[in-house]
């Protein structure tokens, strides 16, 4: 029963992505959480959406680089978001843990491993967030605070993408 509702929902979120990937000059987030990290990634430079299969281990590979696994016949590098952040502990891969890939026009073959998915996000959502800490990278956005007041930051993926540190994964 558990499985099935998932499945649906999983249905449901893959067809809110495409609706708004399709939406006119809007921005839009899909919203993730990363260890303690709240983050929103732009639709525009998501890609598919996976359950977590564990990988396989890359010898060597910086503690954050998971390993490599084939989702949809590509080989894709599998990165614990949470552990490239520096948060303690890393992603706790489980249930609720999700692969996001960056979106094919990145050219970029890797997958983020999240602990959840919270869902779409709009800016209307959002305020900035005056006393959040200045962003630890470029690719980070500022903070942002939601309705309940909990504080966001929008990763930038193709700005990721070019980073000297996140392409250096032995």
């Amino acid at each position: 029963m558990a499985r099935s509702s998932l499945i649906e929902f999983q249905g449901r979120l893959a067809e809110r992505l495409q609706q708004a990937q399709h939406a006119a000059g809007e921005s839009r987030w899909l919203a993730v959480i990363a260890g303690d990290s709240r983050l929103l990634l732009p639709l525009a430079q998501s890609g598919e959406i996976s359950s977590y299969t564990p990988p396989a281990p890359l010898p060597h590979a910086q503690a954050w680089f998971v390993g490599l696994l084939n989702l949809r016949g590509e080989v894709c590098g599998i990165v614990d978001l949470a552990a490239f952040l520096g948060r303690a502990g890393g992603s706790r891969a489980g249930a609720r843990s999700r692969l996001v890939q960056f979106a094919p026009s990145l050219d970029t073959n890797v997958a983020l491993l999240v602990d959840q998915l919270v869902g779409l996000r709009t800016p209307e959502q959002f305020v900035v967030d005056a006393q959040a800490p200045a962003a630890e990278a470029p690719w980070l956005g500022p903070g942002l605070l939601d309705a309940d007041g909990l504080r966001w930051r929008e990763l930038n993926l193709a700005l990721l993408a070019d980073d000297a540190r996140f392409l250096q994964v032995v």
